[in-house]
């Protein structure tokens, strides 16, 4: 697909006339919801006008929040913030990220930094949202773990003539107050402009997330196959083997970095399934939970989904 433009606007950019902003080609816009500031955490004062103005203009939207976390545990609380402050009862056509370029997460480091980036994005993706990260290429590249966060979308900042060809980018902050492309101005106002290189409605409309309830597949017909009645086909299916992943030897004790070792699919969702598989019925991330699932990897125990 061609690439999609549109803009990323908060509070600075005043009252910003998205009229104008769609006379002018944007098709998206992503909205600062809320931020951690110096010693608190806050909502953007634009954040609900500039939602109903896009909603009203049929702009589709996005959002962020600017974090200075630099735990697990302060990424998760951001998201609960932006969750009840911004995201509950709404719905958004574009991702969900987490901003990552504070300097004290520069100060913090790769593994702080990572920590709260899965403290964000695992706390809302349970939720149904589709989250993804926002740093520039430079910071990605030396203070984000990325095997870590492969699987989350990216959003990198690069005022450049050219795409970054790493990371695999959903989309490219390509200028701002600097833009080597095009004016930096929408609407008359200087602001951030953006490329899309994904369909991201079609994706979380069908997908049910953000708000959105699943697309249904019509006219598709699907057969059960029926299951053996005789006593030997049952007796076959009663002994099946119970499979495990194979044994961890590694030495970290956060099994999401074990998971990864050994190309398992490391996403809250998936360790859910894995957690009820080896008795954990109701999983929340918490670190008894992964420690046991962590030792059952070690000993070879943990049972495959």
């Amino acid at each position: 697909m061609d690439k999609i433009f549109g803009i990323d606007v908060s509070k600075w950019q005043g009252n910003f006339n998205f009229d104008k902003a769609k006379n002018e080609g944007i098709k998206f816009a992503i909205l600062r919801g809320a931020y951690t500031g110096s010693l608190s955490k806050g909502k953007d004062s634009k954040f609900e006008k500039y939602y109903k103005d896009c909603k009203n203009k049929g702009i589709p939207v996005g959002c962020y929040y600017y974090s200075k976390a630099t735990t697990y545990d302060q990424g998760k609380k951001e998201a609960e913030y932006l969750y009840e402050k911004c995201l509950k009862g709404k719905q958004f056509e574009y991702p969900i990220y987490i901003d990552i370029e504070d300097k004290k997460q520069l100060k913090a480091g790769k593994s702080a930094t990572t920590q709260a980036i899965l403290g964000f994005c695992e706390y809302l993706e349970p939720k149904g949202f589709y989250v993804g990260i926002y740093t520039n290429s430079n910071f990605f590249k030396f203070y984000i773990e990325e095997k870590l966060v492969e699987r989350y979308d990216k959003w990198i900042a690069s005022w450049g003539k050219s795409k970054p060809s790493t990371p695999s980018a959903g989309m490219w902050q390509f200028g701002g107050s600097t833009n080597l492309l095009r004016s930096n101005k929408i609407a008359g106002v200087v602001c951030d402009q953006d490329y899309a290189y994904k369909d991201y409605p079609t994706i979380i409309k069908q997908k049910g997330l953000n708000g959105y309830k699943k697309e249904e597949i019509k006219n598709e017909t699907v057969t059960k196959p029926k299951l053996p009645t005789n006593s030997s086909s049952n007796a076959s299916v009663s002994n099946e083997t119970t499979k495990y992943y194979k044994k961890y030897t590694g030495k970290s004790v956060s099994i999401v970095e074990a998971l990864i070792s050994l190309n398992i699919n490391h996403s809250f969702i998936y360790r859910s399934k894995i957690a009820r598989a080896n008795g954990i019925k109701l999983y929340l991330g918490l670190a008894s939970q992964n420690t046991k699932l962590l030792d059952l990897l070690k000993e070879g125990k943990l049972k495959k989904v």
